[in-house]
């Protein structure tokens, strides 16, 4: 029988989903007979009500940021209920034990709150699913945390003391790390990735806002325009196409030191050839430039998870909080003028950076997986 792994995500921003890649690739690599397939559940079974609940959310953490961190840090310490995964369930995935009878995977693994929760009803009303959550911010809401999870796969020890301080014995938690696809852990030197990316040689910064391309872009672009003859500026605005085009349009941006890109798959390459990221704190954006050593600016944080993710990643000194785009302007002439004040933050970055095993995450799941399929031998050697 041909082990199968079903990867859950869902497309609610694309942190999720490319952790579950980054994953699904890792495994290839270590055992290329297991399958994995990745479903973004909720687009696949109820896209018009996904759809919808990506729109409000994006309307409320932009229109109402403080309502969303009212309601984020109300539920901070409260499990989720059952009345409230019935809901998960019935919204979202209704057809979840359909697609596990179909596929019949050996094991399933969720990168988003949503889908454990759905696992976690299934398998409390008896389906014999077992299954890994991994947990993709620097930060543990207790919308993750179910007691029917086999395994959480969390991004750093932090993170496994407030799991354990919810409840969750220690043998259930691997520190692996979040998972990225393995071209983040390999770097190019500057000059390379800035000649197959057909960029200048000049101090580079790059601004990103996440799949949603949120995070203050426009306001930092703005601040940035009028570097834009002593430094080279790459303003990724994800899948904002409004935004996009704005600044395309833009007279003061047409300059060849200026790069505006829209959703790209080369971030890895962009990182390379960048001396800094200035960005909103997502959990796997973050950990991709950790992953590749570039210093961070964090601008405009989503309350809830993200301003979390902020906390942790300043106090561990892997990044500087910016609240106004002015401070900005004091780091680009540092980096300008007295780069070796980025020191203690590379050093800081390359110590967090050697913790981690690249393919830490899979081998936890293959390992998980192989003494699943012994436990099984060993029920069939005793009937």
């Amino acid at each position: 029988m041909q082990n199968k792994i079903l990867i859950f995500s869902e497309a609610f921003g694309n942190g999720h989903t490319k952790a579950a890649e980054a994953l699904a690739q890792s495994i290839s690599i270590q055992e290329p007979a297991v399958r994995t397939k990745i479903v973004e559940l909720a687009n696949l079974l109820h896209p018009l009500a996904s759809n919808l609940t990506l729109r409000s959310y994006k309307k409320m953490i932009t229109a109402y940021p403080r309502v969303w961190r009212k309601i984020y840090d109300s539920n901070q310490n409260q499990p989720i209920s059952e009345r409230m995964q019935y809901v998960i369930y019935q919204l979202f995935h209704r057809k979840m034990e359909q697609i596990l009878e179909n596929e019949r995977p050996q094991m399933a693994i969720c990168t988003h709150p949503f889908t454990s929760s759905s696992l976690s009803r299934l398998k409390r009303l008896g389906h014999p699913v077992r299954f890994c959550t991994v947990i993709t911010d620097f930060h543990a809401h207790s919308m993750w945390i179910q007691p029917e999870v086999d395994l959480y796969m969390v991004s750093d020890h932090e993170v496994q003391r407030q799991l354990i301080s919810m409840g969750i014995p220690s043998e259930k938690i691997a520190v692996t790390g979040i998972p990225v696809t393995l071209n983040f852990w390999t770097k190019r030197t500057k000059q390379e990735a800035r000649n197959l990316l057909n960029l200048k040689n000049l101090p580079t910064i790059l601004v990103m806002g996440g799949g949603l391309g949120l995070g203050g872009i426009r306001e930092l672009a703005y601040s940035l325009v009028k570097w834009k003859e002593r430094v080279q500026i790459i303003i990724c605005t994800g899948n904002n196409d409004n935004l996009r085009l704005h600044l395309q349009h833009d007279k003061q941006f047409h300059h060849p030191n200026i790069v505006i890109l829209g959703f790209v798959d080369n971030i890895d390459k962009l990182l390379d050839a960048s001396d800094l990221l200035i960005t909103k704190p997502g959990g796997l954006t973050c950990f991709e430039s950790l992953s590749k050593g570039v210093p961070m600016l964090i601008f405009q944080p989503i309350p809830g998870h993200e301003e979390r993710n902020c906390n942790y990643l300043e106090k561990r000194g892997l990044a500087v909080r910016m609240d106004h785009v002015k401070r900005v302007d004091n780091w680009i002439e540092k980096l300008l003028f007295a780069s070796e004040a980025f020191e203690p933050l590379r050093k800081n970055i390359e110590q967090f950076r050697q913790q981690f095993n690249p393919l830490a995450a899979a081998e936890t799941v293959l390992d998980l997986l192989h003494k699943q399929h012994k436990n099984m031998i060993g029920m069939d050697c005793d009937v």
